[in-house]
């Protein structure tokens, strides 16, 4: 039951990720938001199909892989967006937008977490990705605060 909820979430986030994408479509496209939410489409397709269809043995380990490998390289890419974020912010009062970005990127820990359990089956793995991963958004979350105290940003806050 517990992964069937995992799976829902994972699925609901992945949905509001490419609803997200999908949001210029009215607009310019970008390549890259263009290129993202094509790749997602066999994310959706391998969640729905793990959740409505019974006959588990036809699954593809090779569909789960690229499932896990996406969302691995969108946190990549949000890690090292949230950074660059934290040194181009310029004032620390861009610290509640660096945070809001942060707490983001921890909604994707769950889906990180059953796409790997997905992979790694008997394994401990899934749970170190988790807990690592984790630790490095609070690790992250530290970031501007040390910053200003270094004087980095123009001003210090109290």
């Amino acid at each position: 039951m517990k992964t069937k909820i995992l799976k829902i979430y994972s699925l609901i986030i992945i949905f509001f990720l490419v609803g997200f994408l999908w949001d210029h479509v009215f607009d310019i496209m970008p390549l890259a938001d263009l290129a993202m939410f094509i790749l997602a489409m066999p994310v959706i397709y391998h969640l729905i199909h793990d959740l409505f269809v019974k006959a588990k043995e036809h699954q593809n380990k090779a569909l789960k892989i690229y499932s896990f490998a996406y969302i691995c390289l969108y946190v990549l890419w949000g890690l090292i967006d949230i950074v660059g974020f934290a040194f181009t912010m310029g004032h620390i009062s861009g610290l509640m937008a660096y945070l809001l970005y942060l707490n983001g990127l921890l909604f994707l820990a769950p889906v990180l977490y059953i796409l790997a359990k997905d992979i790694f089956l008997k394994s401990k793995a899934p749970r170190y990705i988790f807990i690592a991963y984790v630790v490095l958004l609070f690790v992250l979350a530290n970031i501007p605060e040390q910053l200003n105290e270094k004087g980095f940003y123009d001003t210090i806050s109290n």
